[in-house]
């Protein structure tokens, strides 16, 4: 468990000090707004919580994440690739490869001894540079994809004294950029109107309406000296980004290349005005929850 972080806007903080903080995000106001019984179950509020542990699907995001918006060094420090193949010297043969082998055990002791990091497979690698490549050179989007700051972190207190978080995925003067996977609940006769439908499926709209507030946050935090992280060049970059009232919001759908399936590797972007049906749906949507987690902390008091 990282130290508790005071309100502020931080630059290169790590994914688990983020995580860790007592502090509400998108996926909590959701589950509050969805099920708000099911949101204390998991909380801390809870002494008996049951432990989450990352599924396939969320550490190939956290890598995909990784290697879009960091580049390869932050992708090399959380995943691994294993082979295809492993060679049995008992019969002289390349086989398949096999956790239940002894000399794949050794692979994994050797490159990740600690049990710490994403063992992907090659088509999993492959996959996620290839979705990569699509995104950064993207006729529409490959420039800003670029540029801007990725994983920005901006904590603050909320009403009623709640603190709260967001966490950019990619930050830009007048547009803020949010990654989100096609998966198999996705619905609609075209790529788009799968997109527009998760929209409303998953709650997205939460997101979209809390990180407005967080966006709306930062210029004060930034003024009063709570800037943390990051070079001279990235400080002043954001400082004068912050500023910046007039911008969108922008969804950008991806959908991994399937080759099983016969599913191409597809991206569409979403873009929203600044006071779109999305922000009030979400506001709405917010208030709900939040007032859910007050019920809470008057119950059984603040999240330790």
């Amino acid at each position: 468990m990282s130290d508790p972080l005071p309100d502020g806007v931080f630059i290169g903080l790590g994914h688990d000090d983020y995580f860790d903080q007592p502090r509400l995000g998108s996926s909590d106001l959701t589950t509050l707004h969805r099920d708000p019984a099911s949101w204390w179950y998991g909380s801390k509020m809870n002494p008996l919580r049951p432990e989450r542990e990352p599924t396939a699907e969320m550490d190939l995001g956290s890598a995909f994440h990784a290697l879009l918006l960091e580049g390869e060094s932050a992708y090399a420090k959380i995943a691994i690739t294993r082979p295809r193949q492993y060679f049995d010297a008992k019969t002289g043969r390349w086989k398949p490869w096999n956790w239940n082998a002894n000399i794949c055990k050794e692979w994994l002791a050797a490159h990740d001894p600690d049990g710490t990091l994403i063992v992907l497979t090659e088509d999993e690698d492959a996959a996620l540079r290839h979705m990569t490549d699509l995104i950064l050179n993207h006729p529409e989007l490959g420039e800003p994809m670029r540029g801007g700051l990725s994983e920005v972190s901006v904590f603050w207190t909320g009403i009623d004294g709640v603190q709260m978080r967001a966490r950019f995925d990619k930050l830009l003067p007048r547009f803020v950029i949010d990654l989100k996977t096609i998966g198999g609940d996705a619905q609609g006769r075209t790529v788009k109107e799968q997109c527009l439908r998760l929209v409303a499926q998953r709650d997205m709209d939460v997101q979209r309406f809390l990180y407005f507030q967080a966006r709306a946050a930062m210029a004060g935090l930034i003024e009063a000296g709570h800037l943390h992280g990051g070079n001279d060049h990235d400080r002043d970059w954001i400082a004068k980004a912050s500023t910046i009232d007039d911008w969108r919001w922008c969804w950008i759908f991806f959908r991994r290349r399937d080759d099983k399936r016969v599913l191409a590797p597809v991206v569409q972007p979403i873009l929203r005005s600044h006071f779109d049906i999305t922000f009030d749906t979400g506001r709405r949507k917010v208030e709900v929850a939040l007032q859910n987690y007050l019920a809470f902390r008057e119950r059984f008091g603040e999240v330790p």
